[in-house]
């Protein structure tokens, strides 16, 4: 009698439980309710279990009036309060099926919605609207809504079956236990009985034939555990094969003997991981030197060293297991992974030196991940440093071969060089003193004077190409000193504001104050901006505007100077090939200039980039201050 009263008890309180449990899915969404406003929300809830239970236990002792079937005044609260619950459970539903952001909780959401719309409309036809009393389907209508109450409980175990909503602590279990009984019924249904039939019937010897039989079962079970494994993962846990598949692939894409790009290989490594664990906030930092990198998807697109010391100096002690959130109890680690919103880190080492770290953020719903993809993770955290290395090797290699290349290129053009400084640029020499000479032989012959000066003019241009060349060509010198970008630039604007005024075009300079000085040779630089200025007054030939901005990238330890015109614009077509010596779309030109801009940042380990869009061209400068930085920051 005990158990009885606590089951209907169990009924009465069964509306309120389930409206409690929807408020509580709603508040973990993201719902914000005061607490004065929550807990008499809840008092509320459970109000009309005080009545509702003693109507429960009266259902007990008169048969007749049944829940379904009663009509009496006592009983119709309770069925209201019923409808009431399981409507607003359902409103609540939908409206979680909107908010959350994993495709699973929609698809979970949505299904318990028309769950409990179906119930309320069928409880509401069959007892309030007297369905139950209709000829032929009444019966079956009050049995169907008896059934109802077990629909929610199925969509529930599916998705926590197929989905991990209760963790993955079901998985081996539930799959050792299938094994175990499919081996059981395999002997006992299957060996035993067959060896009972060909015994009795056949006069074989049972005892020998099942021996036989067992040793086959023996020798077949690996092949059977597999098969089940994959059968009761694509059933149950198809999220967890999912991921994996898609670790064990990323695994074997890293480690593949494969030319590689090491900015594609990262992107693509947290690409994968965000696919495979539904993560959406990874990160990979990297440490070169004093600084990071970061390659990820999440907000903290900058991650100083500083950021993380706490968590650098526990896997700097030697530290090889990843740390959980979930589980760690120092401090000032777990602060650092709140404050950055990382819940797992794994450590990159290379030769027993941290070189970065792999950040997850939470999970789904906030669960742990399970084991087997922790591992994962900390193989693919493994792979990633020999895949660094690997990748370095190859670029090293790369450059090297381009660096070979290029010193042929300038070893033939060297020779050439000297050739046309023999055979070139000395009879230009005699021809340009004969020529000297006629001009004071025809002094008062002004048509014969401007032939001649003409003839100077051509034998000047090809021998400033001669010396172009010869420029282009010869070894760098090593004459550095200690020199301010800003004074460079504005020696060249001396020189070319005329040219450019006369072209109607403005110049604008932005320089900073507190611009460092840098050690770098004075006439290549100057020669570097000379070009790069000189072009993009050529480009505006119907005015325009220069703007040279100067800025010191201080986390880099490098000058950036970039120079805008609204000039003409590049075509993608020739951007790839204007560094190219003897390339040029003009007209006149020797198409050495910025081939000589590129050669002379080479030698001080610069970089230039050209951006152009339309009529807008820019060139970007980056000079280091030491050798050796632009390097690692490329």
């Amino acid at each position: 009698q005990l158990s009885s009263d606590f089951a209907y008890i169990g009924m009465g309180v069964m509306p309120s439980l389930l409206l409690h449990t929807a408020i509580l899915f709603l508040l973990e969404s993201g719902w914000k309710i005061k607490k004065k406003t929550m807990a008499t929300t809840i008092t509320i809830i459970y109000l009309p279990v005080i009545p509702l239970t003693l109507t429960a236990v009266r259902i007990i002792f008169f048969e007749e009036d049944h829940v379904l079937m009663s009509v009496s005044p006592i009983v119709k609260p309770f069925i209201i309060w019923l409808l009431f619950s399981i409507f607003a459970s359902a409103v609540i539903s939908r409206i979680l099926s909107a908010k959350v952001e994993e495709v699973e909780e929609q698809k979970f959401h949505f299904s318990i919605f028309w769950i409990l719309i179906f119930i309320t409309i069928l409880v509401t036809f069959t007892v309030l609207l007297e369905g139950r009393t209709i000829p032929y389907i009444g019966e079956y209508m009050v049995l169907a809504t008896m059934l109802s109450s077990i629909f929610p409980s199925i969509i529930f175990s599916y998705y926590v079956y197929r989905y991990n909503y209760m963790e993955f602590v079901l998985r081996r279990s539930v799959f050792y236990s299938f094994l175990a009984i499919l081996v059981i019924c395999l002997y006992y249904f299957g060996i035993r009985q067959l060896s009972k039939y060909l015994e009795f019937n056949y006069s074989v010897n049972a005892k020998a034939l099942e021996a036989v039989l067992i040793i086959a079962l023996v020798y077949w079970f690996p092949k059977l555990k597999e098969n089940v494994q994959g059968l009761m993962r694509r059933l149950f846990f198809k999220r967890i094969a999912d991921s994996e598949y898609l670790l064990n692939d990323l695994s074997h894409q890293i480690s593949a003997d494969l030319l590689i790009d090491l900015s594609l290989l990262l992107e693509n490594i947290v690409e994968s991981i965000k696919k495979a664990t539904a993560i959406k906030n990874v990160n990979l930092i990297l440490f070169k030197g004093g600084n990071t990198q970061v390659v990820g998807s999440g907000e903290n697109t900058f991650i100083a060293r500083d950021d993380i010391l706490n968590t650098v100096k526990y896997f700097d002690k030697g530290e090889i297991a990843a740390l959980d959130r979930h589980e760690i109890t120092d401090a000032s680690i777990i602060n650092e992974m709140k404050r950055l919103e990382m819940f797992f880190v794994f450590p990159i080492f290379k030769d027993r030196k941290l070189t970065g770290l792999l950040t997850l953020g939470k999970s789904r719903r906030g669960m742990r991940l399970p084991a087997d993809c922790l591992e994962q993770l900390m193989i693919i955290a493994n792979q990633i440093s020999s895949a660094m290395a690997k990748a370095e090797l190859i670029q090293e290699k790369l450059q090297l071969e381009r660096k070979m290349y290029e010193n042929e290129k300038l070893s033939s053009l060297g020779r050439l060089s000297t050739s046309v400084a023999h055979e070139v640029k000395n009879p230009l020499s005699s021809i340009k003193a004969i020529v000297q000479v006629l001009k004071e032989d025809f002094r008062n012959e002004a048509k014969t004077q401007k032939s001649l000066s003409i003839i100077v003019e051509e034998i000047d241009r090809l021998t400033k190409v001669v010396n172009q060349l010869l420029v282009f060509a010869k070894p760098h010198g090593d004459s550095k000193t200690n020199v301010k970008i800003s004074d460079l630039i504005n020696k060249v604007l001396v020189v070319l504001r005329h040219e450019a005024k006369m072209n109607n075009i403005a110049i604008h300079l932005d320089v900073p104050n507190d611009l460092p000085l840098i050690t770098a040779d004075e006439g290549s630089l100057t020669e570097v901006f000379f070009n790069i200025i000189h072009n993009a007054i050529q480009a505006m030939s119907e005015g325009g505007k220069l703007t040279i901005s100067i800025t010191y990238e201080q986390k880099n330890d490098y000058i950036r100077v970039v120079f805008e015109d609204n000039g003409t614009g590049i075509s993608q077509e020739d951007i790839g090939k204007i560094f190219e010596p003897f390339y040029t779309t003009k007209q006149m030109g020797t198409g050495l200039g910025l081939a000589i801009v590129k050669k002379k940042l080479e030698e001080v380990r610069g970089l230039i980039h050209v951006e152009s869009e339309n009529s807008k061209t820019r060139f970007i400068v980056n000079i280091p201050l030491s050798e050796g930085v632009l390097a690692s920051t490329n």
